[in-house]
């Protein structure tokens, strides 16, 4: 085997890399056997922002007609991400502590594994169901459903990473990223390989070929073979905003700036500007697909001025297709009477699917779906409080017709659509549903 072949060996990742051994990882514990081949992670949304392309797209269609709440759970639990969507309609959903709670389709819980961690970083759900993050005790953690204690705890050492979430391969392994070190464990929680990176990731890990994607805090984007050492491959100039989602042609889409859509070509290295917003703001991360007529990807952002929201969707030669407006605002002054600068909430990035429906939240905390036709349908009431933010961290893609929001309260609530109900669910207690169409842009927009 030659030593190209050799680094390649360490990942197996989600139909991008394929396992040929092992030949350069760094093995902490030889006595182990080889790697099993397990395929992998199913599951509707296994990682943050579904894939390991972190391409926002759910593989079943979203919900559409009148939009009500299918189940409401209450955990109880203090979370900062959304949950994760496995196999056969599992959910997980992962507490700052480290406590994992298992719901079934129905939103009823089949099991609860307690860490205590004092803080633990974003998780991931491998190939067998395994949920695996990292605390800020330096330990890889992962859990299972069928067992109140966790699988594995492997010491790896580094500081947690709040924001660069795992990446899970095709042979049950994960990539965790601490604030200094990209590390490879394999389904048994061994370490198999790990390199350090001059800058820290600053975003969910994204998996391009035969590489692992690191995009850092100065938006530097550096790429990983295990058993060799990361290269630069481009840079997006600025910090991203939530995390860079990975297109035809090899490149990343963020947003930069707070009013760019970026691109970095991984091949040539360079940087380009896919829009700008004229007015506002645009908001990470991206959500893309490819275009329907074949050319290039659509990129979809949620946009924000003083007055309003919308959710935006961009071709290729950044021209917009899609302008729906989401969430209006009461425009606040200064003292002085002027206009208070433009900051960006706390948010989250939406969800797409093939057909080109959006799952959204809106800054204001209302949830909704834009329709491949642009209509507007919103939950009526706010399911996510909290004083100060919407109380929204995430949006989960899951069974046809149908996604999850969870809340920084641990509340998950799933989210169908009345042409989609197939299968009847229990009477919601959620409130109305109102329908928006855009109306004419206003010169402000």
């Amino acid at each position: 085997m030659t030593r190209a072949r050799g680094a390649l060996a360490a990942l197996a990742l989600a139909g991008l890399l394929v396992a040929l051994g092992d030949a350069e990882a760094q093995r902490v514990d030889p006595r182990r056997p080889s790697i099993t081949v397990v395929g992998p992670p199913p599951g509707a949304s296994p990682m943050h922002r579904v894939d390991a392309k972190r391409s926002g797209l759910a593989s079943a269609p979203l919900p559409t007609g009148t939009l009500h709440v299918a189940w409401q759970k209450a955990t109880g639990l203090t979370v900062e991400q959304p949950a994760l969507a496995g196999a056969d309609g599992t959910v997980a959903l992962v507490s700052v502590r480290g406590d994992v709670t298992f719901l079934d389709e129905a939103g009823e819980e089949r099991g609860l594994v307690r860490v205590g961690a004092a803080q633990v970083g974003p998780a991931a759900m491998t190939s067998d169901g395994t949920v695996v993050f990292a605390t800020n005790g330096g330990e890889v953690i992962g859990v299972r459903r069928s067992s109140p204690h966790p699988r594995f705890s492997a010491r790896i050492g580094g500081e947690r990473n709040p924001r660069a979430a795992p990446l899970a391969l095709d042979d049950g392994g994960v990539v965790v990223a601490t604030t200094a070190d990209l590390v490879v464990l394999d389904a048994e929680g061994n370490v198999r390989s790990r390199a350090a990176l001059p800058e820290p990731p600053a975003a969910p890990l994204v998996a391009a070929s035969d590489k692992v994607l690191a995009v850092t805090t100065t938006g530097a984007v550096f790429g990983w073979t295990p058993g060799r050492e990361p290269v630069r491959l481009g840079s997006f100039g600025a910090p991203i905003d939530g995390g860079a989602a990975l297109i035809e042609g090899g490149r990343l889409v963020a947003v930069i700036e707070g009013n760019h859509l970026a691109e970095v070509d991984l091949v040539r290295g360079g940087r380009s500007t896919r829009s700008v917003t004229a007015q506002g703001l645009y908001l990470g991360p991206p959500a893309a697909r490819p275009a329907t007529s074949g050319a290039g990807s659509l990129a979809t952002v949620l946009a924000l001025t003083t007055t309003r929201g919308f959710v935006v969707t961009l071709d290729a030669a950044g021209q917009e297709l899609l302008r729906a407006p989401i969430a209006s605002f009461i425009q606040s002054s200064l003292p002085d009477g002027g206009a208070p600068p433009l900051v960006a909430p706390p948010h989250t990035g939406p969800l797409i699917d093939g057909r080109g429906a959006i799952a959204f939240a809106a800054t204001d905390g209302h949830v909704g779906v834009v329709s491949p036709d642009g209509a507007v349908d919103v939950i009526g009431e706010v399911l996510c409080t909290k004083t100060g933010r919407s109380g929204v961290v995430g949006l989960t893609p899951f069974e046809r017709g149908s996604f999850l929001i969870t809340c920084d309260g641990g509340v998950v609530a799933r989210i169908r659509g009345a042409a989609d109900d197939l299968r009847r669910a229990p009477p919601s207690p959620a409130g109305s549903s109102g329908r928006l169409r855009p109306g004419p842009r206003d010169p402000e927009d």
